[in-house]
């Protein structure tokens, strides 16, 4: 079962991180406290395939790329069941996930999040909101829309990236927010229901107008550096490369 990371010393850094996690979820710092103390940082690396995820924990992913039910999710998504006050569903129903790229998490038992939200409205808002940007993160990146295939592919890239960034501000110094690792383009194009001579075609147009790096390493690239995140924005918004026509 999908789970078995490392985890991380249990230091007065970490704990620094953990707190400062939640504080930027909007809880109070009492209330971020609290859950920091039941809160472990992760490490899992990337893993071969799919495998259910762990039904008694909760985790927030701070950065990496995982593969969820056959979707690319990075830094801010959370993995396990959030139904705080249903059961656990059986191991046969839970999601599955596959870690991508080398991917940490801020893991805490599923029992005391939901100890914790019993006496803290503000955490149960802090899931709801959770739950909520992620439908209309879905709909966004997977909905079946009139948008291009390049224009997909960028948005995808950037929201990643986007994410990324946001969790290399909680543990600076982690890595660079402009390198995404992770995905091959096969991934792209399951995820995004596309063939993968699409994605290799939209991937190679946005590498040579110089929005991402060059690579040698063709449709096994797992890496991918955004050298122009505003530009990279705008084509996943349905703005034209030039002389292409956004195809």
């Amino acid at each position: 079962m999908a789970g078995a990371g490392t985890v991380e010393p249990r230091s007065a850094r970490a704990l620094r991180v953990l707190q400062y996690y939640y504080l930027q979820q909007g809880l109070n710092h009492e209330v971020a406290d609290e859950l920091a103390r039941f809160s472990m940082l992760y490490r899992h690396q990337r893993s071969a395939e799919p495998e259910p995820l762990n039904s008694h924990h909760v985790e927030f992913v701070l950065f990496g790329t995982v593969l969820v039910n056959g979707r690319i999710w990075g830094g801010n998504y959370l993995l396990g069941n959030l139904d705080l006050f249903t059961d656990v569903p059986s191991v046969n129903r839970l999601e599955q996930v596959q870690f991508l790229s080398a991917t940490r998490t801020v893991r805490i038992p599923r029992k005391a999040l939901r100890s914790v939200a019993v006496r803290n409205l503000s955490v149960v808002r802090m899931v709801h909101q959770r739950l909520m940007t992620y439908v209309l993160e879905f709909e966004d990146l997977y909905g079946t829309d009139a948008c291009k295939p390049i224009h997909r592919v960028a948005r995808l890239l950037f929201h990643l990236m986007y994410q990324q960034g946001l969790g290399a501000k909680i543990l600076s110094g982690a890595l660079d927010p402009h390198v995404v690792t992770g995905p091959t383009q096969r991934d792209f194009a399951n995820a995004l229901g596309l063939g993968v001579s699409t994605v290799e075609k939209s991937l190679k147009e946005l590498r040579e107008h110089e929005i991402l790096a060059d690579t040698s390493n063709g449709r096994m690239n797992r890496t991918y550096r955004i050298l122009d995140p505003a530009e990279l924005r705008a084509i996943g918004l349905g703005a034209t490369l030039p002389g292409t026509g956004g195809a």
